[in-house]
């Protein structure tokens, strides 16, 4: 009897000890997977702080960028070897002789308006001193167009009647001229004339490091020209020449308003090769010459050529070719460099040159007056 109480004393003791053993383990465990979960939740906030970072830094590169975007605006002629420019052919009436197919006729000799093309494009500040970096076709808008090569092979030479550039910073639009180009990719530099901008250049991609494929990108410019500004504005905020949407009175405007705003999209870099960068952000005419950035700000390179029916092929030039121009490897540009005063005089005696270039034409009208 008293064998098997004792049996059964130490059976009951086992189960005590074995119940506070179980229960210690227990706690032991819970304990465990306490400091583990406090682990995942400091290692959680960790990333999610990382994730705020970056994008708070991601929004102060994008200001900067918008800052340092510039909407270019240009009209250029052909002018003979004295300089005479291409002018509309008047009859006795004084009213422009056409061809038999509507299209009127030019030449030297003629009595008309100036004969003249415009166009817009972006660039941006990438050096001291005003140096800007585009494309070749923004800076010299000739290059490779067809229209003007016959001119070309005439003998006629292109010249600017207005080349300017409009900054956030200063509400008309600074006189530019071209500085130098690469021969080979549609690449240009240019600088302002008679004015520094204060803002500071965007910082370029280290040419020791490696560009690379799949990451995300950032592309800022003025695609369209004007029209996705003004898309972007309030109906109160439109400008008085909503139809003439790419002239330069239409920027002179904006600009003054502080409306004139580049726009931005976004996108991953695909291919990386020495020559061209393809990527997806998406961008059309007028786009031409501004940033293709990293996440960082940092650009990695120039916004060039488009597709017109694949919006996933878009093409850039490397910014290691525009760092060689930065570096005096370009063909500097000797003629053709800014706008000439003697002709941009001539051109604003005509109604419509003198409407599409607003201030520039009220000025040199006040110039002839004193």
């Amino acid at each position: 009897m008293r064998g098997r109480e004792s049996r059964l004393g130490l059976l009951g003791l086992s189960i005590l000890l074995c119940g506070l053993f179980v229960g210690c383990a227990s706690l032991i465990n819970l304990d465990g997977s306490m400091k583990a979960m406090n682990r995942k939740i400091e290692s959680l906030e960790k990333r999610l702080a990382v994730m705020e970072s970056r994008q708070t830094k991601r929004g102060i590169a994008l200001s900067k960028a918008r800052d340092a975007v510039v909407f270019v605006w240009g009209a250029y002629t052909f002018v003979d070897s004295g300089g005479h420019p291409l002018r509309q052919v008047l009859n006795e009436s004084g009213r422009p002789i056409a061809d038999p197919q509507g299209v009127p006729l030019v030449d030297i000799k003629g009595t008309g308006p100036v004969v003249y093309t415009n166009y817009c494009g972006t660039a941006f500040l990438a050096g001291p001193d005003g140096l800007l970096l585009s494309n070749r076709h923004v800076a010299q808008p000739w290059w490779e167009e067809k229209k003007d090569e016959a001119l070309i092979r005439a003998g006629l030479k292109p010249a600017f009647l207005i080349l300017r550039a409009f900054f956030q910073e200063k509400g008309e639009g600074v006189p530019v001229e071209a500085v130098s180009y690469d021969e080979k990719y549609d690449i240009a530099t240019l600088r302002t004339v008679n004015w520094k901008p204060e803002t500071r250049p965007l910082t370029m991609f280290p040419e020791s490091e490696t560009i690379r494929e799949a990451q995300a990108i950032l592309l800022v410019g003025f695609p369209t020209g004007l029209d996705a500004v003004l898309a972007k504005l309030d109906e109160s905020d439109h400008a008085q020449d909503d139809d003439e949407p790419c002239s330069y009175a239409t920027a002179e405007e904006l600009s003054t308003r502080g409306l004139l705003n580049p726009t931005t999209t976004s996108g991953f870099l695909w291919e990386a090769y020495p020559h061209v960068l393809v990527y997806d952000a998406r961008t059309v005419g007028g786009g031409s010459g501004g940033p293709l950035l990293d996440m960082s700000g940092r650009v990695l390179g120039v916004n060039a050529a488009y597709l017109e029916a694949f919006q996933g092929g878009n093409f850039g030039i490397p910014i290691a070719i525009g760092q060689s121009l930065f570096e005096g490897r370009g063909v500097p540009v000797i003629e053709s460099k800014g706008e000439s005063l003697k002709l941009q005089r001539l051109a604003c005696a005509d109604d419509r040159f003198s409407s599409e270039a607003g201030g520039i034409c009220s000025s040199r009208q006040r110039e002839r007056s004193k």
